[in-house]
């Protein structure tokens, strides 16, 4: 169990970090700050970024 929930904390800062990072890099803009509500680019860095610590750290 302790083992999935550090999985669950990484996957949660790796996730915030990318919108961080992709907010600085300026591919993302936040609904809040007048963007759109569905980031494509948010999506895609994302779905990569958690692809590859999912094939390094799988889950279970």
């Amino acid at each position: 169990m302790h083992l999935d929930l550090a999985h669950a904390l990484v996957a949660g800062l790796l996730i915030v970090a990318t919108i961080i990072a992709m907010q600085r890099l300026g591919y993302y803009t936040s609904h809040r700050e007048g963007g759109p509500r569905w980031s494509w680019p948010l999506f895609i860095a994302i779905f990569a970024v958690m692809t590859v610590f999912n094939l390094l750290w799988p889950y279970g």
